[in-house]
């Protein structure tokens, strides 16, 4: 159950990010990147919960591990559904934002040529998917870490009982 965790805690993220997309709800800022975040801390804790009930005297490198590939797996799938949820799905969010951002820059006095080839340059579909899976995977690797502690010293006390 250690290694399908992550794919159906992925498949879950993608269906309710695509869910909202074809309902037309649109997410302002980072509202979805909580969900995300919460998602990988369920998802890491369980691993080790998992790790714990196949192998009850689970050393802590192994119970951190466990955690960490279910993080890893889960940011790699989200970060690939997202590159081609916004070079298929998606299309028009990134010239949206590219404007906005644009916008704001020449607002600041910015020359709008240099603004949009710094902003082109940047803010591309790849970059903000390579984003996400490195932020998914640090939240993870910090999350596996105190999980694996915690359920180390802490919780497989009470598991004993």
């Amino acid at each position: 159950m250690t290694m399908n965790a992550p794919l159906l805690f992925s498949a879950f993220a993608i269906a309710l990010r695509t869910g909202l997309f074809y309902a037309g709800i649109e997410l302002e800022g980072f509202t979805f990147g909580f969900v995300l975040l919460g998602l990988v801390t369920v998802l890491v804790f369980l691993c080790g919960h998992f790790t714990l009930n196949e192998e009850p005297n689970a050393p802590l490198p192994m119970i951190f591990r466990a955690g960490l590939q279910g993080a890893a797996v889960f940011a790699l799938v989200y970060a690939l559904f997202l590159l081609l949820f916004f070079k298929v799905l998606n299309t028009a969010e990134f010239p949206m934002r590219v404007a906005g951002l644009i916008h704001d820059s020449t607002a600041q006095g910015v020359p709008e040529e240099e603004a949009r080839r710094n902003i082109n340059a940047f803010f591309t579909p790849g970059r903000y998917a390579f984003t996400t899976f490195a932020g998914l995977l640090g939240v993870g690797t910090v999350n596996a870490l105190v999980f694996a502690v915690l359920q180390h010293k802490v919780l497989r006390r009470f598991r004993n009982r």
